[in-house]
């Protein structure tokens, strides 16, 4: 059963077909599936040819079982060959996949301490490079000229006076007191 070959079933195939064709010029049926007892009856054939005919044929359909079943047991162990080797290139995918995952991780990591790195050491050389610091003392004599300088104690605010653009301010105010 093993000798059985793929040239084997191609010449099996071509001596059916052969057969069948012979078969459906001498009964002048084109369609196999359609014939008849009657078919039989009116050939030329004898009991001696159909005799013949028939053993060859028996033949025949033994080879196409015993093909069939190798095909069959064949086709089976090809199936369970793709499947482990789809299987295999599934762990290779899969090992790819996290490997490239795993250097991408590390790649990421790496540049986020890099540049946490860089931000810290970026805060800690600004903290160092502080304004001076100033006393209370300083500030409070800045305060003290700037008051000096612009005194608002002695201001004041007059309502109902209109303003205009080439007015003379101190001339108007000197006017609104004189009518005081």
């Amino acid at each position: 059963m093993d000798h059985y070959s793929l040239d084997r079933t191609q010449d099996l195939l071509f001596d059916v077909s052969t057969m069948l064709h012979e078969f459906s010029l001498e009964t002048q049926c084109k369609d196999m599936r359609k014939v008849t007892p009657e078919r039989f009856a009116s050939t030329k054939y004898n009991k001696e040819v159909l005799s013949v005919w028939l053993a060859e044929t028996l033949k025949q359909l033994k080879l196409c079982y015993d093909g069939l079943k190798v095909s069959t047991g064949k086709i089976d162990e090809l199936k369970e060959e793709v499947i482990s080797l789809q299987k295999i290139e599934l762990q290779k995918q899969r090992k790819q996949f996290d490997d490239a995952q795993s250097e991408t991780v590390g790649k990421l990591q790496t540049a986020l301490k890099s540049e946490l790195k860089s931000y810290s050491d970026a805060v800690t050389s600004s903290l160092s490079t502080q304004a001076p610091k100033v006393s209370a003392k300083e500030i409070a004599s800045v305060v003290k000229d700037v008051v000096a300088t612009e005194d608002r104690s002695r201001s004041i605010i007059l309502y109902g006076v209109k303003e205009e653009e080439s007015e003379e301010v101190e001339k108007t105010v000197s006017d609104v007191f004189s009518k005081m």
